[in-house]
């Protein structure tokens, strides 16, 4: 496989009117105007300017001629499928439907004056036919208990040494964060930027942990309690684990590295990490939330709609499509209907 395959086109490298245009629909001119995508999550910025320069970058190997016409003379039918099989060559037919997405989304923004409708289109029949990862399922309460594992066994360890060693603190503060993510499935970005103090707060023996609109993806601030349980585990950390990491007094950052604050791609290596080898596969981050969402489904089908606050969605409707396993969904219908069937009532 070649190393260049589907690498994207450095940010200063693209052509200077394709810049211009990505900077003035996604950030604007200045602080009076706005840009149509301004609005628009960190991440999901970094998303569509990461596709549109993949789109660039399979343009500089293969039709250099066509970097010197303006933007939306560039992408038509036949080039964007010459660009579909350029990325099949390295890419599941799911990403590909992802990165035509993002495209069409951004040149969307970028040339509002023509119709891009065709390009949507090309990717929602690629869609269609795309066989998606089929993931085994997880349930929080087994990578909840991996979680309090990891913090049990790095105490007794660090009590029997008579002292707390790196690896100690390195599975406690994995532990911790794995058992924090099942009872807060905080979207990972957001996630590691939790601060101490600014976004903690305890009230009685519990800690709650509050993610400020501007770190979430719907503009809305959320807020988790954690329990009793874990509430203690925290005051360990908090207490001592913490500041066992090189550096962690000089920043607030709630999940340390040597030195600096864990960023959102080494959290999602530790949990990988820890979940392969305590579960036997591996599980993202992301994939918390798909597993509390299947657990509320299973073990409370009449208050499923509570998944929706808890995954920080606008509609239950985004909940069921994304993160509720279609037979569980089904399976809680159901149960809801026999339910309302029994009280004498009619479902809303």
């Amino acid at each position: 496989m070649t190393r260049h395959l589907n690498s994207a086109m450095p940010f200063d490298e693209w052509p200077s009117r394709d810049r211009e245009l990505f900077q003035r629909a996604f950030e604007g001119t200045d602080v009076f105007d706005s840009g149509p995508g301004s609005f628009l999550a960190p991440a999901t910025k970094y998303g569509r300017r990461a596709d549109y320069g993949r789109w660039l970058g399979f343009l500089s190997h293969l039709f250099p001629d066509a970097l010197e016409l303006p933007p939306e003379e560039r992408i038509d039918p036949k080039r964007v499928e010459d660009y579909v099989e350029y990325l099949r060559q390295n890419c599941r037919e799911t990403t590909i439907v992802h990165c035509l997405a993002r495209l069409f989304y951004t040149i969307r923004l970028i040339c509002p004056d023509r119709d891009w409708q065709w390009l949507y289109r090309i990717s929602r029949r690629i869609a269609a036919k795309a066989v998606p990862i089929k993931h085994r399922q997880v349930l929080s309460s087994d990578l909840y208990a991996l979680g309090l594992r990891l913090m049990d066994r790095a105490l007794i360890k660090a009590n029997a040494l008579g002292r707390l060693t790196k690896s100690c603190a390195v599975a406690y503060r994995d532990g911790l964060l794995i058992a924090t993510l099942v009872e807060a499935p905080i979207r990972r970005g957001a996630f590691s930027r939790l601060l101490v103090g600014d976004h903690m707060m305890k009230v009685g023996q519990r800690w709650c942990l509050m993610v400020p609109a501007e770190n979430t993806k719907t503009k809305t601030e959320q807020e988790y309690e954690l329990s009793d349980r874990l509430s203690r585990y925290m005051d360990i950390y908090l207490e001592q684990v913490r500041l066992a990491f090189p550096g962690a007094a000089q920043h607030s950052n709630l999940w340390p590295y040597e030195g600096r604050p864990m960023t959102d791609k080494m959290i999602r290596r530790r949990v990988i990490k820890w979940t392969r080898i305590g579960l036997g596969f591996e599980v993202s981050p992301h994939r918390f939330r798909h597993a509390a969402a299947t657990l509320i489904s299973m073990a409370d089908p009449e208050n499923i709609r509570v998944a929706k606050d808890l995954l920080g969605h606008r509609s239950f409707a985004m909940t069921e499509k994304h993160y509720i396993d279609g037979a569980q969904s089904r399976i809680a219908g159901r149960e809801l209907a026999a339910i309302l069937a029994g009280r004498g009532q009619s479902a809303p």
